[in-house]
């Protein structure tokens, strides 16, 4: 049987779709001929036109930089994007600096609740699933990178009580056992200031060692 929770990420990436439909990159944009070609620019600039999900996959990737209007490029890959993050991307914290660098908790409101809520759809359907198409550690590290703070992802964690929520945290405790004892971030594509990169590792650290504690 399908879960509520399933329902609502589903529900989530449509919001996403619904939200984001008909959003383009501009004809100005300059898209490297190396790294895009005639007919990938093409698309791009096409309204609701299908991207291949390899070309999702390097628009969201490539270096915040290389775009003059970053807003534009993640807003127009958003509603396959949040597909391919559902269905297991390896490298769900690469794709999700894009958005962090396009700072999408500054759009408007409706286009900043449906990212949101896809990031959180999603955060808790890994928490509640026994086996995720990708680790739930990894999910974590993209939400974070998404929207540059560790506090939402960790305030959901600890509502989450079920066996596969306590399953994931016995996980998140292995894959991060060196960065624990050494100090150093998981957050690889971190996008901001590399204090707050460490004051939000900090924060999952002092968190993870509660949870320890109350166990």
């Amino acid at each position: 049987m399908t879960s509520p929770y399933t329902f609502a990420l589903a529900a989530a990436t449509g919001r996403v779709a619904t939200v984001f439909g008909g959003m383009t990159v501009r004809t100005a944009e300059a898209l490297c001929g190396r790294c895009f070609d005639e007919d990938e620019a093409a698309l791009l600039r096409t309204p609701d036109a299908p991207l291949p999900a390899d070309l999702v996959r390097r628009a969201a990737g490539k270096d915040p930089f290389h775009w003059s209007d970053r807003p534009a490029v993640i807003r127009r890959i958003l509603p396959q994007l949040v597909v391919i993050l559902a269905e297991g991307e390896a490298e769900c914290d690469l794709m999700a600096r894009g958005p962090a660098a396009a700072d999408w908790p500054r759009w408007p409101r409706e286009q900043a609740g449906a990212v949101a809520g896809f990031l959180d759809a999603w955060w808790t359907w890994t928490l509640r699933t026994k086996t995720p198409p990708i680790p739930a550690g990894a999910v974590f590290e993209a939400c974070v990178t998404a929207s540059s703070s560790a506090t939402p992802w960790l305030a959901r964690w600890e509502t989450e009580r079920g066996p596969a929520a306590r399953r994931h945290l016995a996980d998140g405790l292995d894959r991060w056992r060196e960065e624990l004892t050494s100090g150093d971030s998981p957050f690889t594509w971190w996008w901001g200031a590399e204090a707050e990169e460490r004051a939000a590792w900090h924060e999952v650290k002092r968190w993870l060692a509660g949870r320890v504690r109350a166990t």
